[in-house]
């Protein structure tokens, strides 16, 4: 069987190339999306939080304040935010999806997400955020919570988040 992805042969479910499902049952599969990869994904982060740096520190300055936790605060909600009203539309793209062309999709139809599952799709990074905001010892092991999510793709055949897998969710191309 040729792998829909990256067009190498394989025989398992999975293709051992590049970890796309080949099982017709998978709903990437099924519908025809490919799942995006990990430094697509990484991309798409990349400029999503370039465009929330400005209008953090905005409301940082607004406050009249430079104290970290403020604009720790402020990034998580503004971020939070910016997913839920870009994630919530149909497309389901950030600006960063978009110029990556990438697109978040339920991993159970391969239809557009619904808001509920933005809110736990973010829900587990705004909850590692917080504990990096409130400091202490707990922050080294949330960070590397935060890291073993971001890596968890590059082994997981659907190229999954931890994230992604508690809300529901796959990475797919646009």
């Amino acid at each position: 069987m040729q792998c829909a992805n990256c067009e190498s042969q394989t025989t398992g479910a999975y293709c051992t190339v590049c970890g796309t499902s080949t099982s017709r049952d998978h709903p990437s599969v099924a519908s025809g999306h490919v799942l995006a990869g990990w430094w697509r994904r990484v991309g798409a982060t990349v400029i999503d939080n370039l465009i929330l740096l400005l209008p953090t520190e905005i409301v940082v300055h607004l406050t009249g304040t430079r104290h970290y936790v403020l604009g720790d605060v402020a990034a998580i909600v503004l971020e939070g935010m910016y997913l839920y009203a870009m994630l919530s539309r149909p497309a389901a793209q950030t600006f960063g999806n978009r110029a990556m062309r990438t697109r978040v999709r339920s991993a159970v139809d391969a239809g557009p997400i619904s808001p509920d599952q933005v809110l736990r799709r973010y829900g587990l990074v705004a909850f590692y955020s917080v504990f990096v905001v409130l400091g202490g010892a707990a922050v080294t092991m949330v960070g590397l919570c935060a890291l073993g999510d971001s890596l968890v793709p590059l082994i997981s055949p659907t190229k999954q988040t931890l994230h992604d897998m508690f809300a529901k969710t796959i990475v797919v191309m646009a």
